[in-house]
């Protein structure tokens, strides 16, 4: 019996370490400093279209980013600017990405592999492949992203940025427009290439709240008002084995 009690004390402490190591990174769309670009190289003209409001929330496992990391990155694609007014309109049309109906562009984080290390050090860049669905004129695509993450450990300097922890996140990738029902106008043919090439910079912080198993009456640490306050980024079976919004059980 000894021996039984010491080992699901043993896991519980396993648990729990897991569990505090979890934290809740977000940024919101008034943060001009991130940054989405949307870049297209065809014969006839470049094309680089930047976005600068951005909305933000990943949770992830410090001690080991691939553990159940879920994320979600939302970009207005109403305010993409590309340096001509007229083209921007051209680009919010619906000819073109419809911007009317299919304001955002998303992407879905579900899981992490290839890390180069699998825990967040302090100021440590650490390279990962990032997997989820990207989202654009209201289709939904799974795609593989290469990105870069840095963390970096609240002190005196990076109060000067923001208050908090902070998740640095840099991720690129192509696009093809057609896969996502974009059809490039007979105008512009030459001046827009099929194949986009998008980057995401952010940085993001945990001093915003969010999960918070400490809390048993509120372990999602959110007002009451918001829906699904358990699942902030919308997806299904968050925690599929561990349940910190039940601290009594956490393990059914």
């Amino acid at each position: 019996m000894k021996a039984k009690a010491t080992s699901t004390i043993f896991l519980f402490l396993l648990f729990a370490i897991s569990t505090f190591a979890q934290s809740t990174f977000s940024a919101n769309s008034s943060d001009m400093r991130n940054q989405a670009t949307f870049e297209s190289n065809a014969p006839m003209e470049d094309i680089i279209g930047v976005s600068n409001k951005l909305d933000i929330m990943v949770m992830i496992n410090t001690n080991d980013i691939t553990k159940m990391p879920k994320g979600k990155v939302d970009v207005d694609l109403v305010s993409l600017k590309t340096g001509i007014e007229l083209r921007d309109e051209h680009l919010r049309s619906p000819n073109w990405l419809d911007t009317e109906k299919f304001p955002k562009a998303k992407f879905m984080l579900t899981g992490i592999s290839a890390a180069s290390s699998n825990m967040l050090a302090d100021t440590k860049k650490v390279t990962a492949t990032g997997h989820g669905k990207f989202t654009v004129h209201g289709v939904t695509k799974g795609i593989s992203v290469p990105m870069e993450l840095t963390y970096y450990k609240e002190n005196k300097i990076t109060k000067g940025k923001m208050p908090g922890n902070l998740l640095k996140v840099k991720a690129n990738f192509s696009i093809e427009l057609g896969d996502y029902g974009v059809k490039i106008p007979g105008m512009v043919v030459g001046k827009l290439n099929e194949t986009i090439k998008v980057s995401v910079n952010f940085m993001a912080s945990d001093a915003g709240g969010g999960m918070n198993p400490c809390n048993p009456c509120n372990p999602c640490g959110v007002k009451k008002s918001m829906k699904n306050p358990c699942n902030p980024c919308g997806v299904k079976k968050m925690m599929k084995k561990v349940n910190p919004c039940n601290p009594c059980n956490p393990m059914k």
